[in-house]
């Protein structure tokens, strides 16, 4: 669980407009980040009044708060992981353009039209991968994102299911997918971001201390992962897979303002034979320690 300050946040506008401009993209005021920020900078102005008067500007957009928080720490991981492991220039350009599109709100958001969010997923995978010095890669069109170990190539498909009525939806296109790469060593592995199928449309958990809430991403997630696992298992079918379970989420502790961001990931291994599962758990328990979640 990574702690944060609110005002960190808004040093990174200037850097994320050069970042845009350095793939000769512009980074005009309507778009998505851009709002997000706009919003930040008033909530800062805000914090200069007395408590009673924060406390209503607060109440009175409470949620546009607390996602500009979520979405802005999140573009910030992203920019900060391609910057220290870049990648292909003409793929990343075209996940910019996705990124920034889309709406404010994730209650806003299209069914038919997630490509922004769906873009903000793998790319946080990736910066998640790449924060623990990781050899990932961003990808177009399938895989999504590759990553390499010294044992395995690991061909990983993300799906962001938005209700748990769409998960098995999400699986059964991210295997056809992965039918397309197929070879020696790699491993397929589908990443399904858990947020909405768990959380909603309330990507904040507000929780007594950091203790508490790890205790309650980490049970939840392997209660699902239990839940769910005759489901996978008749999706998958034949087919060797490892199936990633990811959520993140805005942590605040008993207080207005969340104060820390929290990232957990497990998954399971399916159809692959004993040796080679073995093999697959240790390298990703050398790449992934839970200790360091």
């Amino acid at each position: 669980m990574k702690r944060y300050k609110f005002s960190d946040l808004l040093l990174y506008e200037e850097k994320i407009k050069k970042f845009y401009q350095k793939y000769g993209l512009g980074f005009n005021l309507s778009n998505r980040i851009a709002r997000y920020f706009k919003y930040l900078k008033e909530i800062e102005e805000g914090r200069k009044l007395d408590s009673q008067s924060f406390g209503k500007i607060l109440q009175k957009d409470k949620a546009k708060y607390y996602y500009s928080q979520f979405y802005v720490l999140e573009i910030c991981n992203i920019i900060n992981s391609l910057e220290n492991l870049p990648q292909d220039e003409k793929i990343i350009k075209e996940k910019l353009i996705d990124l920034a599109k889309g709406t404010y709100l994730l209650s806003e958001e299209n069914p038919n039209n997630t490509k922004a969010r769906d873009t903000a997923f793998e790319l946080s995978l990736f910066s998640f991968l790449q924060a623990r010095d990781l050899n990932v890669k961003v990808c177009a069109p399938n895989p999504d994102l590759e990553l390499k170990s010294e044992k395995f190539t690991y061909s990983i498909e993300c799906k962001r299911p938005q209700s748990a009525k769409t998960l098995e939806k999400n699986i059964k296109k991210a295997i056809k997918q992965l039918r397309k790469s197929t070879s020696i060593n790699v491993i397929p592995t589908i990443a399904l971001s858990l947020e909405q199928v768990i959380l909603g449309n309330d990507l904040i958990l507000d929780s007594r201390d950091e203790r508490s809430a790890s205790r309650f991403l980490s049970t939840t997630l392997e209660l699902f992962l239990r839940t769910n696992l005759k489901m996978i298992q008749k999706v998958c079918g034949d087919q060797p897979c490892l199936v990633l379970y990811y959520l993140s989420c805005l942590a605040g502790f008993q207080t207005n303002i969340p104060m820390a961001n929290a990232t957990f990931i497990t998954g399971n291994i399916y159809n692959f034979e004993n040796g080679l599962s073995n093999s697959i758990d240790e390298d990703l328990n050398v790449m992934i320690p839970q200790s360091s979640l």
